[in-house]
């Protein structure tokens, strides 16, 4: 789950609604299960149709085995879940190959799931 971020900033005028403008972030993960730590979410996502909250993102999540990369659009409409592929890792996640959802709630946890499969 992504509890949120602890870096979040604009970039390119500061403003959400602006396409073109990116947004740089460091999130927080923790596991659904039991809420302990889980790791990092960091990455980037420019905003490509602004009255749509959609935008393309590359985001690298940072576990204690390694790391996941993933890229796609983002929907940031509460309630809507992004879909992204995952275009390799580091570590145990080396050669890994699917896709992550994320469910987009600001006002609480976000879940996010991955589904992949390792060469």
């Amino acid at each position: 789950m992504d509890t949120g971020a602890t870096i979040d900033a604009f970039l390119n005028g500061g403003d959400p609604s602006h396409t073109g403008d990116r947004e740089v972030f460091r999130d927080t993960l923790v596991w659904a299960k039991d809420q302990s730590p889980a790791g990092k979410a960091e990455g980037h996502c420019t905003v490509i149709e602004a009255s749509t909250a959609t935008t393309t993102c590359t985001i690298v999540t940072t576990l204690q085995h390694g790391t996941i990369t993933t890229e796609g659009v983002g929907i940031f409409v509460p309630g809507a879940t992004s879909i992204a592929a995952i275009t390799g890792g580091t570590g145990a996640y080396e050669g890994a190959k699917g896709h992550a959802t994320f469910l987009f709630n600001p006002a609480a946890h976000s879940p996010v799931t991955f589904v992949l499969s390792l060469r």
